[in-house]
């Protein structure tokens, strides 16, 4: 009998041995879970800062309080212009990096209208 079928022999004979890849302990069903729990709370956490950038939390929290961001206008990548109603008035703010600046004033807050809708087959 040649050598390796004899060390085939004695090792169905008194059990083979696990494979040297195998970790003891681990099998594929366990770090499979591992990976998907590991992936639902990194998705969790992605999905959470982007509705916390989506959301102003705090800034719109009091419609009714004194200041009033009425409509805001983006200039740039970080420089924006935001018309403001304070304490019944108007104000055009820039506001940059280099700060908050007073644009313009407007006294009294005008009423707005909305422009008119024009859909086609309209007659007039």
């Amino acid at each position: 009998m040649s050598p390796l079928l004899r060390t085939v022999a004695l090792a169905t004979m008194f059990g083979a041995a696990a494979p040297a890849f195998a970790a003891p302990g681990v099998e594929v069903g366990d770090l499979s879970t591992v990976v998907l729990s590991l992936a639902l709370v990194i998705g969790f956490i992605f999905a959470a800062a982007f509705v916390a950038k989506r959301t102003p939390f705090g800034m719109n929290a009091k419609r009714n309080g004194p200041l009033k961001v009425v409509a805001t206008l983006p200039l740039g990548p970080k420089e924006r212009l935001l018309l403001v109603e304070a304490r019944g008035e108007q104000l055009l703010i820039a506001v940059s990096p280099a700060g908050v600046f007073n644009v313009g004033a407007n006294g009294a807050a005008a009423p707005v209208t909305p422009a008119p809708v024009f859909q086609l087959g309209d007659p007039q």
